[in-house]
C-alpha cells in the first residue's frame, strides 16, 4: 500500500471501530431496558472489590492463583512498564509487583497460570503488522516485590499477522489463542511442544467464536473454556471447542479480562480504566448458570443484555450483522474515495 493510501486508511479504520462500538453500546442499552426482568437473565454476579491503584489503568490480563489464597495477577496494556501486579481479590489492594526482565513487550493482552508458571501473551496487534508477537513465561511470583527473568516463545501465523487478546488451554493442555475480529474470532491451537528458538505457528481449530474477543480462561478441571468480549461470554467444551452455551456479562466500561477462580464455581472479570472493579460471575457445568458464591447483584454489576440461548447464535446476534454490514459498506466507500483521490 502506498504511503498516501496508508495515511487515509488508518483514520477510516478508526471510524469503523467507533461505529461498531456505538452500535454495540446502543444494543446493550436497549437490551437492558427491554430485558431487565426477563427470566432468562444471565447468571448472578457481584462486585468483589475495586482496584484503585492508579498504576493499573489499563488492565488487560487476569489470572487467579491456585497456590496463594485470595490472590490474582494482572498486567497493563501496551505502552506500560513490563510489570506484573499481584492483587488481593477480596480488597483490590496491590500486594506485590514483579518487574519482568528479558522482555521487549509491545502489546500485552492476556495472562494465564499453567504448570506453576505465569504466562504473558504479548500478542496484541491492532494494525495487523507485528512480526515480534510472543508468549513469555515466568515462575509464579506470589505477593511481594521483586523481579523475574522471562523465557520467550515466539509466535507467528501462517496467513499473516493477527490481532489476539486471548490465551487459554484445551483439554489436552495445548495452548489456545483467539483472534479479535469484527465478525467472529478464530480459535488457534499452538504446537504441543513450544520452542524458544523457532516461531510457534498455531493451527485453526473448532468453529468461529465471539466477535471482538478480549480474553479467555480455562476452568480448573480443564473441561471448559470461557471466551469473553465486551458484553457477552461463550462457554466452550475444552475437548472439541464446541459451543456449550452463551451468557451475557455484567455491564463494564471496557470489559477486557476473565479468569476462573480455583473452585471452578465462578470466574472473575475486569475492565480497563481506573478505578476498576473485580466482578465475580457464577459458573456451572450445566446448561443453566448458578449464582456466584454469596452473590447479591449490585447496580454496577447488573446484567445488561440477554445472550442468545441456542448454540451458534452468540457470535452473530442482530447487532453483529448490522455493525458488520455497516463496517464493510464504510470500508468499501472509503476504498472508492481513496482510489479517486489517488487518480486525482
Amino acid at each position: 500500500m502506498n504511503p498516501r493510501r496508508r495515511r487515509l486508511l488508518f483514520p477510516a479504520l478508526l471510524v469503523v471501530l467507533i461505529l461498531v462500538a456505538a452500535v454495540v453500546s446502543f444494543t446493550r442499552d436497549a437490551d437492558a431496558a427491554v430485558g431487565a426482568d426477563d427470566e432468562d437473565s444471565p447468571v448472578d454476579s457481584r462486585v468483589v472489590s475495586t482496584v484503585t491503584d492508579s498504576r493499573i489503568a489499563e488492565s488487560s490480563g487476569l489470572a487467579v492463583s491456585t497456590v496463594h489464597d485470595d490472590l490474582a495477577y494482572t498486567i497493563n496494556d501496551s505502552g506500560n512498564a513490563d510489570v506484573v501486579f499481584a492483587v488481593r481479590v477480596s480488597t483490590g489492594e496491590v500486594v506485590g509487583t514483579t518487574t519482568v526482565t528479558g522482555t521487549a513487550w509491545q502489546d500485552t493482552e492476556a495472562l494465564m497460570l499453567h504448570d506453576g508458571r505465569l504466562w504473558v501473551a504479548d500478542v496484541g496487534d491492532n494494525l495487523a503488522q507485528r512480526k515480534d508477537t510472543a508468549l513469555y513465561a515466568i515462575d509464579e511470583p506470589g505477593p511481594g516485590d521483586g523481579s523475574a527473568r522471562s523465557t520467550r516463545y515466539p509466535v507467528g501465523y501462517s496467513d499473516g499477522p493477527a490481532d489476539v487478546e486471548s490465551l487459554a488451554v484445551d483439554a489436552d493442555g495445548r495452548f489456545l489463542l483467539v483472534t479479535k475480529e469484527l465478525l467472529a474470532g478464530r480459535i488457534l491451537r499452538l504446537p504441543a511442544d513450544l520452542s524458544t528458538d523457532e516461531t510457534n505457528v498455531p493451527e485453526p481449530v473448532g468453529e468461529p467464536t465471539l466477535l471482538m474477543a478480549t480474553d479467555a480462561s480455562t476452568s480448573p478441571d480443564g473441561r471448559f473454556v470461557v471466551v469473553r468480549n465486551y458484553i457477552a461470554a461463550a462457554v466452550l467444551d475444552a475437548s472439541d471447542l464446541s459451543l456449550v452455551r452463551s451468557e451475557a456479562l455484567p455491564d463494564q466500561p471496557q470489559g477486557e479480562t476473565v479468569a476462573f477462580e480455583p473452585s471452578g464455581g465462578s470466574y472473575l472479570i475486569g475492565s480497563e480504566g481506573s478505578p476498576w472493579e473485580l466482578v465475580r460471575v457464577g459458573f456451572s457445568a450445566g446448561e443453566a448458570g448458578q449464582a456466584a458464591p454469596s452473590a447479591t447483584p449490585t447496580p454496577s454489576a447488573s446484567p445488561s443484555a440477554t445472550a442468545a440461548d441456542q448454540p451458534g447464535e452468540i457470535g452473530r446476534p442482530w447487532f453483529v450483522v448490522v455493525s458488520g454490514g455497516l463496517a464493510v459498506l464504510l470500508l468499501a466507500l472509503v476504498g472508492v474515495w481513496i482510489t479517486r483521490k489517488d487518480d486525482d
